[in-house]
């Protein structure tokens, strides 16, 4: 009896070796290709996901910018009875805050022409993300809040 349990016992550790030289093996490359490629893939989802974000906030900021720098014109043609010659004078008059920056999201200035059109008292604007004035990106600040 003692014999049979022995056998037993030789055969369970022979597979037992043979199982465990199967888990050394470790990962094919094959394997390895297929983890990088689909790591890639997230990588590449989650960059595309997130870029197009910089540019929408850049946009959002400007308009806020107009919206405050169209009411501190607004305010200072009320005062002064003219629209201020550039945009600096509205901190020399205090009606914004010497840190205010005048700049868009682009770290462009602002564009202000304080002569007036048929429909509007004075234009103000920014350029955009291609930083040129007269093209279709541009954002003009008596039109934020009609889109």
């Amino acid at each position: 009896m003692k014999e049979k349990g022995s056998r037993t016992m030789m055969r369970m550790k022979n597979v037992a070796k043979k199982m465990s030289g199967r888990k050394a093996r470790g990962f094919s490359l094959l394997e390895l290709m297929l983890v990088l490629a689909i790591m890639g893939l997230l990588m590449g989802v989650v960059a595309y996901n997130l870029l197009g974000q910089g540019d929408k906030a850049k946009k959002k900021t400007t308009e806020a910018s107009l919206f405050t720098l169209k009411g501190a014109v607004d305010t200072y043609i009320l005062e002064y009875s003219v629209a201020p010659a550039n945009l600096q004078l509205l901190v020399t008059a205090k009606i914004i805050d010497s840190n205010a920056k005048l700049k868009d999201g682009w770290d462009s200035d602002f564009l202000f022409d304080p002569t007036p059109a048929a429909d509007r008292k004075y234009g103000l604007g920014s350029a955009g993300p291609d930083k040129q004035p007269g093209t279709e990106d541009d954002i003009d600040a008596m039109n934020i809040n009609k889109k």
